[in-house]
Order: C-alpha cells, then structure tokens, then sequence
C-alpha cells in the first residue's frame, strides 16, 4: 500500500487550490493520497501506439 503525503504538504497544497475541507475530509483524502499520486504516474505515462484501443468504424451510407 502506498504511503500518504505526509500533511504538511497535503495541507498546503490543499490550500494553494483554496478547497474548503473539514478535518474528517482531508483525512480521508489524504489517506488515499498515495494510490491517486500512483494512478496519475501511471496515466502521464508516455505509451507506444500500439498500447492504444483501435477506434476503427465505416459510417452507414445514406439513406435515400
């Protein structure tokens, strides 16, 4: 399991982004911390193309 920010730092930047959060809030946000800083690692993550779905389709021509 990841380790949270440490509060100073969760504190400020919860500050410098102006949220109002209760106590009880912040808490639990910042024990999660740690698993949303891993997920936005893993999605800034450059990728090969072929790691990406192929979106192909063929439009329906025209009904006349």
């Amino acid at each position: 399991m990841p380790d949270p920010m440490d509060k100073p730092q969760f504190d400020a930047l919860m500050a410098r982004h102006g949220l109002p959060l209760t106590e009880a809030e912040k808490e639990g946000i910042r024990a999660v911390s740690g698993h949303i800083l891993g997920f936005a690692e893993r999605v800034r993550t450059p990728r090969e193309v072929g790691a990406e779905m192929a979106v192909t389709f063929a439009p329906k021509g025209v009904a006349r």
